[in-house]
């Protein structure tokens, strides 16, 4: 517990050196020049976009579909094991 109450000051009186310095100002001799071209992300065209949202509302309407096969499947076999019981 000392121990972290040590360093905790530590950093308040370094934090507080560092607010309190003046920031020093370097000078290049050459100056920087501004990138004069960059990598364009490879967007998809709205034409794509809009395949893309038709392929993924029938991956949903594909998934819908199963699920509901699946639902119709347990009830069928709930049916059969409840009639086997009686």
């Amino acid at each position: 517990m000392k121990e972290r109450d040590l360093l905790i000051e530590e950093t308040l009186a370094f934090a507080q050196r560092v607010a309190v310095a003046k920031p020093v100002r370097t000078e290049t001799s050459t100056p920087v020049e501004p990138a004069k071209s960059f990598i364009q992300p490879n967007l998809p065209k709205p034409k794509d976009r809009l395949f893309e949202r038709e392929e993924i509302r029938q991956l949903v309407a594909d998934f819908k579909a199963t699920q509901l096969k699946f639902e119709r499947e347990r009830e069928e076999y709930f049916k059969r094991t409840l009639a086997k019981v009686r």
